[in-house]
């Protein structure tokens, strides 16, 4: 059994041993520039919803799509304003596309903004680090999570249906995710994720207690 889930472990690319290393060290070099180029990402996309004529729609998906909702106060004056960030736990996620990649798999015709089903997730310890998974959807994520201040850097891949797991970070630059998981309201967090490979200019994961 410790074999097969040291066998699983590195399927994801992680050692069962792996002591963490700064994602400056491991992020690969397209990923660095789409990190880079985050804020872009916001105000494309939400000014292509604005374009639409799906501001309204934007506006209900609530704090988890407004850009600086990480810095809004909601008490403790002293405390990192939206709550701390997620610790190892089961959660719900649900993925929020906007905006229209250029060349991505999305048809033309398809919504500015696209909201799915709110799925299970989890965050869990992984030697002195912690790894993000999506555990349902055509496409799940998973993925380090890298302490980096008041947020966390994501390094992940993304499975697709009928995959057991994920290839290794930087093994296909067409499967690798990038992004920052933050704190947006009291218990309540999204992982930000620009420019993914196939459809949206941002990926949004909105994370809450399961």
């Amino acid at each position: 059994m410790k074999a097969l889930v040291a066998v699983l472990l590195l399927a994801w690319g992680l050692p069962a041993a792996a002591a963490p290393s700064h994602w400056r060290q491991d992020i690969t070099a397209p990923d660095r520039k789409r990190l880079a180029k985050l804020w872009e990402a916001w105000t494309r996309a939400l000014g292509e919803a604005q374009a639409a004529g799906q501001g309204a729609a934007v506006a209900a998906l609530g704090p988890v799509v407004v850009p600086d909702a990480a810095t809004i106060n909601y008490g403790d004056a002293d405390a990192n304003p939206a709550g701390p960030l997620p610790v190892a736990g089961q959660y719900k996620c649900r993925m929020i596309n906007l905006g229209q990649r250029a060349g991505g798999a999305r048809a033309p015709a398809a919504a500015v903004v696209d909201t799915g089903a709110l799925l299970p997730c989890r965050i869990e310890a992984r030697g002195k680090g912690l790894w993000f998974q999506q555990n349902a959807g055509a496409q799940r994520l998973g993925g380090r999570l890298f302490a980096d201040g008041d947020r966390q850097v994501f390094l992940g891949t993304t499975a697709l249906a009928g995959e057991m797991a994920g290839l290794p970070y930087g093994a296909d630059p067409q499967r690798d995710a990038v992004g920052v998981l933050r704190a947006v309201a009291p218990q309540r967090w999204r992982l930000e994720l620009p420019w993914p490979n196939w459809q949206s200019n941002l990926t949004i994961i909105e994370i809450s207690p399961a």
